[in-house]
């Protein structure tokens, strides 16, 4: 697995031997902070100071122009974690939370909760389903498209030098 970091958290990562995440730098506060009660409940040695550092099942492609910001410098970390440190979700419905709407399985369903105005208690209740890939993966492709097993996006609470297997370095193209 891997994880994206600005090359001066990966400096600062070297002179303290490990990195975690930091509450300051939460672009979505409350999302965030749904997904640390997560990792407290599914990963059983979480330690969760802290905020989340979020991992790539796939390798980056340094490339890719969202990866980060024009002309900055940055890494993409190889690591070796043990899985039960890692909690698995869908990149494509990490976005559905991010917009405080329902994980739903078909249109129904989502007809359903725009019936009921999306009660936002009901809504949360719908996010676990990031974690149940099988269930997304089995949700009609015509409502949903086709689930992207290769998009899975990984939570961990730390990372430590002795995880890092690889260090490539790259500047953003934007």
């Amino acid at each position: 697995m891997y994880t994206v970091q600005p090359e001066f958290l990966y400096i600062k990562m070297r002179e303290q031997g490990f990195l975690e995440g930091n509450k300051d730098f939460a672009m979505f506060p409350e999302p965030y902070e749904w997904m640390v009660s997560q990792m407290k409940k599914h990963i059983v040695f979480s330690n969760m100071k802290n905020y989340p550092i979020w991992l790539w099942r796939r390798k980056p492609n340094r490339n890719e122009k969202a990866l980060a910001p024009k002309g900055k410098r940055w890494v993409i970390l190889k690591l070796d974690i043990a899985e039960d440190e890692i909690l698995w979700s869908s990149f494509d419905e990490w976005h559905t939370i991010l917009n405080n709407s329902p994980i739903v399985y078909d249109e129904n369903e989502w007809n359903d909760f725009k019936r009921k105005g999306f009660p936002k208690e009901e809504v949360i209740k719908t996010w676990e389903r990031l974690f149940d890939h099988q269930w997304l993966a089995n949700r009609p492709s015509d409502w949903i498209g086709d689930y992207k097993e290769h998009w899975l996006q990984g939570v961990t609470s730390r990372i430590t030098m002795e995880q890092i297997k690889k260090v490539s370095r790259f500047l953003g193209k934007g």
